[in-house]
């Protein structure tokens, strides 16, 4: 991990928390982009509604200027609702007709209006539960790409001595592994464990909230993602650790690959258009072709190291 920290440029203390500011300013600025979408969302729609309101109510006065209820055209309206038609209007002076009354409603105008306005036609993305699903969606995919990298950091961070890095660095560390590499993790499987599989796959508020998780994976294999995160941190942990002995780490990491590809080829949590069978054997082959390698050369780099940390 030190050659690491030098490789980039800074100390080998600072790998956490530099790690730690760029997960939490990414939280930050997705939490912002996706107010101020939202807040933009809200405005616009606004907007529209008080246009739409106005062009429903002109639609109403125009309309109800056009009716035809004057005594002059159809003769006068009695109590009943009913119009009797003058004698010198051509019709039997009994003929009678109903009307709509003024206190029913106004049918006539309620009909010319009955198709909603085109204001009214707007998405579901609009409303602020579907842009918080989509807020949490996002967070979780942030959790899924910095899971390892926080993982293995917090880890190292608290193995480091204490004289070098302070106890309030050894205690976020803790702190970090506790919420981002466990907690977090654990409520979000719990939650797809608990939720039905009809609602995760059909119900769009679920699907954007905690689609990143499972929407890769076919039917009834959601909790695929348990394995990703049980193999992150088990690496996170072998990694961070396990700095004095690089052939102990190089054969814990070839127990965990074997594991992981003996789990993923027995599940197969792909659906079975995607082709995924092939490629997902291929990339376990080459991991643990990788770890062998690393358990083969681990005591050699171990020595070039040691040698080049003596001569300087």
């Amino acid at each position: 991990m030190s050659s690491f920290a030098y490789s980039l440029g800074i100390h080998p203390q600072d790998l956490f928390p530099t790690c730690l500011i760029l997960f939490l300013g990414l939280v930050a600025g997705t939490i912002v982009i996706s107010a101020i979408i939202w807040l933009i969302d809200y405005a616009v729609v606004s907007v529209l509604k008080s246009s739409g309101q106005g062009h429903s109510s002109t639609v109403h006065r125009a309309s109800r200027a056009r009716s035809p209820t004057s005594g002059r055209d159809l003769g006068e309206i009695n109590g009943n609702g009913a119009a009797e038609l003058s004698p010198g209007g051509g019709i039997n002076a009994r003929t009678r007709f109903s009307l709509p009354m003024a206190g029913s409603g106004h049918s006539l105008d309620r009909g010319m209006i009955s198709h909603r306005s085109w204001w009214k036609l707007r998405s579901d993305i609009g409303r602020f539960q579907n842009h918080r699903s989509v807020l949490h969606g996002n967070l979780v995919r942030l959790l899924v790409l910095f899971h390892l990298p926080v993982t293995v950091f917090s880890c190292y961070q608290m193995t480091l001595p204490l004289a070098s890095v302070g106890a309030t660095s050894i205690v976020l560390a803790a702190l970090s592994f506790t919420i981002f590499s466990v907690l977090l993790p654990l409520h979000l499987v719990i939650r797809v464990t608990f939720t039905t599989t009809n609602k995760l796959y059909d119900q769009m508020k679920t699907l954007l909230s905690l689609g990143p998780l499972y929407n890769h994976y076919r039917h009834g294999s959601q909790l695929f993602a348990v394995l990703f995160f049980l193999t992150n941190i088990a690496l996170g942990i072998t990694i961070g650790t396990g700095q004095k002995s690089g052939t102990a780490q190089a054969i814990v990491i070839l127990v965990i690959e074997v594991v992981s590809a003996f789990v993923t080829s027995i599940w197969l949590p792909w659906g079975n258009g995607a082709s995924m069978g092939l490629i997902s054997f291929l990339v376990c082959v080459a991991r643990i072709i990788a770890a062998v390698l690393m358990v083969i050369l681990s005591q050699a780099v171990s020595v070039v190291v040691r040698g080049s940390y003596s001569r300087h």
